[in-house]
């Protein structure tokens, strides 16, 4: 009997740019493929994007990188959001991609394991300087009747601990959450209406959805914003990861 010999060839899947921004199924199994190298550095998990996506590997050859200050807090999405969705940082109304806006969140090690360690914020709402920049959000009743509802509803995210070691990358959506945290939600919105028709716009007692001041020092521009407690439940919920519970402390274990 003759064997034959054949030489496999690993199958390699490769991602067009404008089909991860646009198309659910695609963005899925990217998102997927590069959770496959997770835990890593993000330059590990770069190159990992730019072998799955060799346009996006173009784009940011040709591209120029943002330009990112030593104090820039956002320098970790900003960094995300280029090299490994292929996204220029903007200021454009319309989410980066059929997922949702790109984002990136720090997690820190506390007494007993890890939380989120900072508000993520989703998109600016006005400015308290012309309270009227903020009469939508009295108009809209409800959030989802919200115009900035799209960029609340749903993103991906990525986490990393303080080392700067990606942990987890993910799209969520808050209509998949369970009734309880969508309660919050809607208590914490109804809140915030309430504060900005009082024209004393303030994060105090919102849960889980504030609106918060944004940009420079004594800005008048604010933000809806995920609470560093609503990020770690978040994460906690799309991990798969048990969230523990201590006193008033929340946290996961290990991640």
């Amino acid at each position: 009997m003759v064997l034959l010999s054949y030489e496999v060839q690993e199958y390699k899947m490769t991602f067009s740019r404008n089909d991860i921004h646009t198309k659910n199924a695609v963005a899925k199994e990217y998102i997927r493929q590069l959770n496959s190298v997770l835990p890593c550095s993000l330059e590990n998990l770069i190159r990992k994007a730019y072998e799955l996506s060799p346009e996006i590997a173009a784009f940011c050859s040709d591209a120029t990188t943002p330009k990112l200050g030593a104090k820039d807090k956002g320098k970790i999405g900003k960094l995300v959001e280029f090299h490994i969705f292929g996204r220029l940082p903007n200021n454009d109304s319309h989410a980066d991609t059929s997922f949702g806006d790109c984002k990136a969140t720090h997690v820190k090690k506390c007494a007993d394991g890890y939380n989120a360690k900072e508000r993520l914020t989703l998109t600016n709402c006005g400015a308290t300087s012309d309270y009227a920049n903020l009469q939508h959000i009295i108009d809209a009743q409800t959030l989802d009747a919200s115009r900035c509802y799209g960029k609340i509803q749903t993103g991906i995210l990525t986490v990393l601990r303080e080392d700067e070691m990606v942990v987890a990358l993910f799209r969520y959506d808050i209509t998949e959450l369970s009734a309880e945290y969508k309660e919050v939600i809607a208590d914490d919105y109804q809140k915030i209406r309430d504060c900005v028709a009082a024209k004393a716009a303030s994060q105090k007692g919102q849960s889980y959805l504030h609106i918060h001041p944004h940009g420079s020092k004594g800005s008048s521009t604010r933000a809806f914003g995920f609470t560093n407690a609503f990020v770690t439940r978040l994460i906690s919920h799309y991990t798969g990861k048990p969230l523990e519970v201590k006193g008033r402390s929340i946290f996961i274990k290990d991640i």
